[in-house]
């Protein structure tokens, strides 16, 4: 009889429990095709990323390990593998075995599908030290479609343990088309990091707990005043202008403090876009309050004649830029700005965004040379 209450007191909690968490699996499984431990046991569906033709796990967050190819426009196909870490590039230990090792963050200009394994930027950086004598390892945690926000939490829970010595951050459109779009929220500072890697386990794997989480944010956030801007794809769509003002700066600044505790240098890298090269040196002489007034009015004015979308990267991406200035001081911050290298030559870039080989050159040469002198 005992032994019956017992199992009986314990249905009466575990069952609501599971029900909580099949009900809130759904929701976010509608809202954001994002699935915990529970959804997991019952289908092993490998969806595709958005950009391009991956096989993407996402309980995991990764991409499936494999030989992938990529076609570029010009109907040419590009072969890329992803080692077991589910990233691009070659295998790595988790364990260092350099005299310095280098993590590179970015979307997919970082990971780099326009260019064979050996020619994305953090390929070709590698090359450069050790073209140099330097022994430096150089990980490519490029992955397509990701933002800040993504970064901060693969910062926070895996690259910690691979005892980077500095990480290289290159992301400004995908945090823009992302991350300032949704809740808008303080970013307050990490002072229990083990803590900070509990929270962002269940948040990733129990849905009822990230459903409760979600609106603990909207909550939090409801005080903070802010306007909107409406995005070039979609009327429904609209970017916080909280985020250009503060939220894009606090993360930053969240994801600098916390790797100092580490004693891991961030390389904060101005991300450039090709458009008009004249218009945008125009822009870039502008200040951070010059460009906000500019933004909170880019759909009733014409800019310089072009279209919305185009006006759009230009200026939000500007902001970003901008904002990274302010670490320029910073005692664990590096910053580079490889934009006029870039704009030199509209061969850089595969699009208004990706770059194509030589353009990952350049970039390699900007972090490389402004890296060499802190071995």
């Amino acid at each position: 009889m005992k032994l019956k209450k017992i199992i009986l007191n314990v249905s009466l909690v575990v069952f609501p429990l599971l029900v909580l968490e099949i009900l809130s699996s759904i929701v976010i499984y509608n809202k954001e095709k994002k699935v915990g431990i529970f959804f997991s046991l019952f289908s092993l569906e490998k969806t595709q990323q958005v950009n391009y033709k991956i096989n993407w796990d996402k309980l995991n967050n990764k991409i499936i390990p494999g030989k992938y190819r990529h076609k570029l426009s010009d109907g040419k196909f590009i072969e890329y593998t992803i080692n077991s870490k589910g990233f691009r590039g070659k295998e790595f230990k988790t364990k260092k075995n350099t005299d310095f090792r280098i993590v590179a963050f970015g979307g997919s200009t970082t990971m780099g599908l326009e260019s064979p394994d050996d020619f994305t930027y953090p390929a070709q950086l590698e090359k450069l030290f050790k073209k140099g004598n330097y022994n430096v390892e150089v990980l490519n945690f490029g992955l397509s479609s990701k933002s800040l926000n993504f970064i901060r939490e693969i910062l926070f829970t895996e690259t910690i343990k691979l005892n980077p010595d500095f990480i290289t951050i290159y992301s400004a459109r995908n945090p823009v088309m992302y991350d300032s779009v949704g809740t808008k929220i303080k970013i307050d500072e990490i002072k229990f990091p083990k803590l900070q890697r509990v929270n962002l386990f269940l948040i990733n794997n129990i849905m009822s707990y990230r459903l409760m989480f979600k609106v603990y944010r909207k909550i939090l956030s409801s005080n903070i005043d802010t306007n909107k801007i409406i995005s070039p794809y979609d009327e429904k769509i609209e970017h916080n202008i909280y985020y250009f003002t503060n939220q894009y700066f606090d993360t930053i600044k969240q994801i600098v403090n916390y790797s100092e505790k580490f004693k891991i240098k961030v390389v904060l890298i101005k991300q450039a876009t090709y458009f008009n090269p004249k218009i945008q040196a125009n822009i870039e002489k502008k200040s951070l309050e010059e460009l906000m007034t500019i933004l909170k009015t880019l759909r009733e004015k014409n800019f310089y004649g072009l279209n919305y979308e185009e006006s759009f990267w230009i200026i939000t991406i500007a902001i970003l830029n901008k904002n990274l200035e302010k670490f320029s001081t910073h005692q664990n911050v590096i910053l580079v700005d490889p934009i006029k290298n870039l704009l030199s030559n509209k061969n850089n870039f595969k699009d208004y965004l990706h770059l194509s080989t030589d353009g990952n050159k350049i970039l390699a040469e900007s972090i490389f040379n402004a890296l060499k002198n802190n071995m």
